[in-house]
């Protein structure tokens, strides 16, 4: 399919909603990551050894779609 020149109005709300939806996706996959890192440094809180501000980024990048 080629994209129209002019696309109507309705069209183009469609895309900014689908966008929207995408975009909110990768948040809430982020959000998650972040609630699964903090739920795993409450449950490992007796360990001393364990420092949650060593997070590596490469732990959190799972190839999907969050950094693009």
């Amino acid at each position: 399919m080629t994209p129209k020149e002019n696309p109507s109005e309705n069209e183009k709300a469609i895309q900014t909603l689908e966008e929207i939806c995408e975009n909110t996706r990768a948040i809430r996959r982020v959000v998650n990551r972040i609630l699964d890192h903090l739920h795993e440094s409450q449950e490992q809180d007796e360990n001393n050894d364990y420092d949650p501000d060593t997070l590596d980024w490469d732990d959190l990048d799972t190839h999907d779609d969050m950094y693009y």
